[in-house]
């Protein structure tokens, strides 16, 4: 089967069990609760359509058997109780039925390792078994299986290793997972990244999903991980944006280097990269309360430096998804993207002005606690005051209106007194949002806490 079409054939299974709403109850089931349940059928009833229609060569007992595998496979680890009717329909006589109860095993997860030396047996076959050929399917979801129930699958090591060595390079893929999630295998990753330089973007994607599972494991492939940003297939880039994410806050300087340089053609996925890794970082990192303002300066390096600028360069963006995703980006970096936002509203280009009034209002959704503002934010919230205050006297309506709701939505607290006079004579502006604005902005500081007045020692 071509890597694609197993693409195509894992995401419709995906949506027919949304669609039909087959889906699994909580593998935990607390006292008083019912029994585990799928589709509305308990597991005793799925255990008793498969036992029924094993080993008979009909198309719809072959049916009803994937029906039930399937089943006792979203049950998880609730269908312990299925383990020997699944090893049994492993010799089923249709490959579908095999793979559906191999991939029941695998989410039973580890009480399933009494079903390893069945996998194998139909996993490791001579090439000149007539079996061979027609089982290759089989032995990639076989060796994801085996991955997930992980340190029980411990003596398929020696079988997996030698698939690394397989023909099939979808295989070689699940093979190396595999061999990950059972002991942390010292070539998994090294097996991955070498499936990155396949022509197939079918192979590539599954290598870069597979490294993505690895998570931090998986640092060493974070240059391939990045290059692959920039693969010709949308589905690789965007399975290789996230698995950047899971390696965290080291990607955001290499991946901002790529864009800054134009290295990468279709940019969305790295700015997507680059907004969740903020995302993660924002609230415990850069909201940090205790961060001075040089702390907080040299925390905030990749993004001040890389990440913020390269993303508000592709607000002028000729795509509309990159220009999207990019105001997403900056508003996930929060207050930081704040400096690169007023720039651009001093652009005269009516792609970038939108897109920059677009992050800012979507950043409010971002901000750190006003109760919770350290004094490094404060020094860098101070900053942004006579930036604001000159956008606030922009002959542009537009720029002048987010400058004013920025200023009222950012909470400055003593730091925006100095733009009272302003706001005051706001007040009698011709543009209604403009009042409103800055109504809020005069309201706010109305509320400031003022400083405890200190008796006079006689």
């Amino acid at each position: 089967m071509p890597a694609n079409a197993c693409r195509v054939s894992l995401f419709a299974a995906a949506t027919l069990l949304v669609a039909t709403g087959l889906h699994a109850r909580p593998a935990c089931a607390q006292i008083g609760e019912a029994a585990p349940a799928y589709a509305g059928r308990p597991l005793s009833a799925w255990q008793a359509l498969l036992a029924q229609h094993l080993g008979q060569d009909t198309d719809e007992a072959k049916e009803q058997c994937r029906r039930a595998a399937q089943a006792l496979g979203q049950l998880g680890a609730n269908a312990q109780a299925g383990i020997g009717l699944l090893v049994q329909a492993l010799q089923s006589p249709s490959l579908e039925v095999r793979g559906f109860a191999v991939d029941a095993l695998g989410r039973i997860g580890l009480e399933a390792r009494t079903a390893v030396p069945a996998i194998l047996a139909e996993v490791d076959l001579p090439k000149e078994h007539i079996n061979y050929a027609p089982l290759a399917p089989f032995r990639r979801v076989a060796a994801r299986a085996l991955g997930r129930i992980g340190i029980g699958a411990t003596a398929a090591t020696p079988v997996l290793e030698k698939a690394l060595q397989n023909e099939d390079p979808l295989y070689r893929v699940q093979a190396a997972l595999a061999l990950w999630k059972i002991a942390g295998h010292p070539q998994s990753v090294p097996a991955l990244r070498a499936a990155l330089r396949s022509t197939d973007a079918g192979v590539v994607f599954e290598a870069v999903r597979a490294l993505g599972e690895i998570g931090p494991g998986a640092k060493d492939a974070a240059p391939d991980l990045a290059a692959a940003l920039g693969h010709a297939d949308l589905d690789v880039r965007r399975a290789a944006a996230d698995a950047l994410v899971a390696l965290g806050p080291s990607q955001l300087e290499p991946i901002a280097q790529r864009l800054a340089e134009g290295r990468i053609a279709s940019p969305a996925a790295a700015a997507y990269a680059l907004g969740e890794i903020a995302d993660r970082m924002r609230q415990n990192v850069f909201y940090d309360p205790r961060l001075d303002a040089q702390s907080l300066a040299a925390t905030a390096r990749p993004v001040l430096r890389g990440a913020a600028p390269a993303l508000n360069n592709l607000l002028g963006h000729a795509d509309p998804e990159v220009r999207q995703t990019a105001v997403q980006a900056l508003s996930q970096i929060g207050l930081l993207a704040t400096p690169f936002l007023l720039q651009s509203l001093h652009a005269d280009n009516a792609v970038v002005r939108p897109a920059a009034i677009a992050a800012l209002t979507r950043l409010e959704g971002y901000l750190p606690p006003a109760s919770s503002v350290g004094p490094g934010l404060e020094v860098f919230k101070a900053n942004l005051v006579p930036r604001l205050v000159e956008l606030m006297k922009h002959p542009d309506p537009q720029v002048r209106r987010a400058a004013y709701r920025a200023f009222a939505r950012f909470a400055f607290g003593t730091a925006g007194a100095t733009a009272a006079p302003l706001l005051r004579s706001a007040l009698r502006d011709p543009d209604l949002s403009v009042r409103r604005y800055a109504f809020e902005a005069l309201q706010q500081a109305a509320k400031r806490p003022k400083p405890a007045r200190k008796d006079i020692e006689t």
